[in-house]
Order: C-alpha cells, then sequence, then structure tokens
C-alpha cells in the first residue's frame, strides 16, 4: 500500500464544488477544520486531566445552505471509497435527545440511557439540534443541506469525525462569526455534547478542543481541571517525523466491546464527580482512596450489577492519576527542550494503557514499529482507533514509512496544520 496522498485541490473547494452539484445550490458558507492527533493524555480528560494534542495538514470541510422542510441531509465524500448519503429530521433529533436524558429509579438511583447508536445524520444533525438548543443557531433554522468532504483517513487515530464535526459547526454559523477565544470554546464543548448525545461512538473532545483552539504553531495542552489551552514547542521538527500507521481493515468488532468499556469507565467518573460535588476528580483531595471507599459503599448498599469492581477501579484510578503525572513530564520535557526524555514516557503510557488500563488494540502495532526503527510508538486512540502514531528520526523516516507501506499498511505522515476556520 502507498503512502497516503490527497488530493491537490483544497477540501472547501471541492465541499462546495461537491454541494452544489448534489443539492442544486451554492452552499451560503464553506469552513475546513484539521486533522488531529493525540501525543499522550487522551484517556483521562474525563477524569480533569491533560492531554497533548497536535493538528496536523490534512483537513474535512463543509458547505451548508438552508432547507425549508424540517430535514438535515448530509452528504459526506470520504478521503477515499464512495460518496455516502443520510438525512433526519429535526423531530426525530428531538426525539433522540429526550431519550438520552437521564432519570431516577424508585430509589433515587440514575437511570442510564441506552447508548446512543446514530450514524452518519445522527452525529451531524445532532450538531445542528445542540447549537440550536445552544442558542448559536437561530430557533427558526429549519434543516440543512451539508456537504462534507475530507482528506483525512478513517481509522488511522487522525480525528476525522472530530474534523467534520466542527468544519460543520463552524459552516452553520456562517463567516461572519467573530471565532474569538471564548466562542470557540463554546463551539468545541457543544460539538462534544453532541457526539456524546447522538453518535455511535463517544467523542474524545481533545480533538474538537485542539481543531479550534490550537495555534497550529505547536503542541496544544489541554488541561480539563481548569479549561486552560496553552501550547508547547511542536515535538516535530528537523530531527523528528511522525507517521500514523494502521492497518486497513474493519476495526467495528473489536471497536464495539472497547467503546461499551470507555463510556463504562467515563459514567464511573461521572457518577463519582456527582456523589462528591464535584466537576473534576482531579480536583478532589484524595480521589483515588475516597473513590474506591464511594465505591465499596455503593456496592454495600445497592450491590455491584452494573458496577465496576473494587479491582477494575482501582486499576482505572491508579492510571488517571499516573497518566496526569506523565503529561505533566511530558509537558514539561517540551518546553525546556529535552526531546530525548519525550519518547520513553510515551512507551511508559503506551505499556500503561495495554497492562493497566487495559486497551490493548494497537500493542502489538505498537511493538512492531519501535522494532522498525521508531523512537516511540503510542496506540492513537486505544479502544476506538487500532492506529498508533510514530516518531522517527528523520534521517531514516523515508524508508522507516517505505517499509511499513511494502508491508500493507496504511502509513500517513504527519505534519502540522492551523486550526479550524470558515472558508466562506
Amino acid at each position: 500500500m502507498p503512502l497516503w496522498s490527497t488530493p491537490a485541490e483544497p477540501t472547501a473547494k471541492r465541499a462546495a464544488q461537491a454541494h452544489t452539484e448534489v443539492t442544486g445550490s451554492t452552499p451560503t458558507h464553506t469552513a475546513s477544520a484539521p486533522a488531529t492527533w493525540s501525543l499522550i493524555g487522551e484517556h483521562i480528560d474525563h477524569f480533569g486531566g491533560i492531554v497533548a494534542m497536535c493538528v496536523g495538514k490534512l483537513r474535512a470541510a463543509a458547505a451548508v445552505s438552508p432547507r425549508t422542510d424540517g430535514v438535515v441531509a448530509v452528504h459526506f465524500h470520504p478521503a477515499q471509497g464512495e460518496p455516502a448519503h443520510d438525512s433526519i429530521s429535526l423531530q426525530a433529533l428531538a426525539d433522540l435527545a429526550t431519550a438520552q436524558q437521564p432519570s431516577t429509579d424508585a430509589e433515587g438511583q440514575p437511570v442510564i440511557p441506552p447508548a446512543p447508536e446514530g450514524g452518519l445524520a445522527a452525529r451531524v444533525g445532532g450538531i445542528v439540534h445542540t447549537m440550536i438548543n445552544r442558542q448559536l443557531l437561530s430557533r427558526e433554522t429549519a434543516g440543512a443541506d451539508i456537504t462534507i468532504a475530507s482528506d483525512i483517513p478513517e481509522g488511522a487515530g487522525l480525528g476525522a469525525d472530530a474534523a467534520a464535526d466542527v468544519a460543520v459547526a463552524l459552516a452553520l454559523m456562517g463567516a461572519d462569526a467573530d471565532l474569538d477565544a471564548p466562542l470557540r470554546a463554546r463551539v468545541a464543548d457543544v460539538c462534544t455534547q453532541a457526539v456524546n448525545i447522538f453518535a455511535a461512538r463517544p467523542a474524545l473532545r481533545a480533538r474538537h478542543s485542539a481543531a479550534l483552539r490550537s495555534t497550529g504553531e505547536g503542541v496544544c495542552i489541554i488541561d480539563y481541571a481548569d479549561g486552560s489551552v496553552t501550547h508547547a514547542p511542536h515535538v516535530v521538527g528537523r530531527e523528528i517525523a511522525a507517521f500514523a500507521v494502521a492497518v486497513p481493515e474493519d476495526f467495528s468488532a473489536q471497536e464495539e466491546a472497547a467503546i461499551a468499556d470507555i463510556r463504562q469507565r467515563q459514567r464511573f467518573i461521572d457518577d463519582a464527580c456527582h456523589s462528591f460535588g464535584t466537576d473534576s476528580l482531579r480536583l478532589l483531595p484524595d480521589a483515588q482512596q475516597r473513590v474506591l471507599d464511594w465505591l465499596k459503599a455503593v456496592h454495600k448498599v445497592y450491590g455491584e450489577e452494573g458496577r465496576p469492581s473494587i479491582s477494575a477501579a482501582t486499576e482505572w484510578m491508579a492510571f488517571y492519576e499516573e497518566e496526569t503525572q506523565r503529561v505533566e513530564r511530558f509537558a514539561r520535557c517540551l518546553r525546556s527542550h529535552r526531546g530525548a526524555e519525550l519518547f520513553p514516557i510515551l512507551l511508559q503510557s503506551q505499556s500503561s494503557l495495554a497492562n493497566i488500563y487495559g486497551l490493548d488494540s494497537a500493542e502489538k502495532l505498537a511493538e512492531l514499529v519501535t522494532v522498525r526503527g521508531a523512537v516511540a510508538g503510542r496506540s492513537a486512540h486505544a479502544g476506538t482507533s487500532n492506529a498508533v502514531i510514530a516518531y522517527a528520526p528523520v534521517k531514516s523516516a523515508h524508508n522507516f514509512a517505505a517499509d511499513l507501506a511494502e508491508d500493507g499498511l496504511l502509513v500517513v505522515e504527519l505534519q502540522p496544520g492551523e486550526a479550524a476556520r470558515g472558508e466562506s
């Protein structure tokens, strides 16, 4: 399989052209957003941890025009493969949102709604619905035609869905929107909320945050204890090249079980935060012991059914706290230009993901890229992707990538990109 390549024509122009061809209407607005790749920390954002995320050169773009029939029609033109078309009514979206609202049983315990199962139309339409309800779109909005074009390969751990989410949101807002920092933060929050309510795959909110709030000039450091975003020097440069490496196969069978695991862990954190009256477990003093004591009490009163075991929760809490410390060290090394210390931290994180946190979907591939010459290989997003992000010395990067592509792997060179923006 050759190295990943993209058309020379910009995605925004392709999206606008496809929109006109499919709908017969010129788009009112277009916008684009970058691919994102995680260096470390993507599984601790829900805990209130820190995520180091980069934006890439590959982009997704969305073109939109209004409808008057209460329908959101989505036309998706992927980086490779046939276009897809789907639609959903605003009323159906409202019904899906209502079904996701939490309730309580006779004992006052929360009743967990079934996990959302929405596909393309529900995910994109959910953004329209959420933007209306969060007052980013007019309540007079009566539907939309939305066309998405993407250069980002699916399944490569580069946030193809998240880039489309952000591009759609910005296109719906229009080119005249004043995208200052608070509004960008709000749009990122809306995208994450919509995906978690409507889509089958849970959101990695750091992707939305980075796509909207990164400068593109360095690594985006997002601290979810206080919502701050700072930047550190980029890991990719004169000495190190980065690649996304994936097995080009259907990951859905493995992904379904892993997504259920991820949702269970997020629900565990949400329940603990609710019980302790905090927005973030990271802000809770002596969180690990207090949360485990709370869980033991819950088991004693309500039983263990539908709740994690003490041993599983112990491992999760240990991972959250240790991974947060690793990301803090990683950020310090970036800022002080101690490049040699970065990659052992990434290797430690990968080992912890597989052996402590129990998400080992990309473990063998991470081992392979290091054997082939990478200084580090780490899962792109364990549990939702079989891809790894590999870091190789620039002097051997060409041969490294060519050898992996010759083996039939999907190899995408990663280069720094720019934040999401309106195009017209």
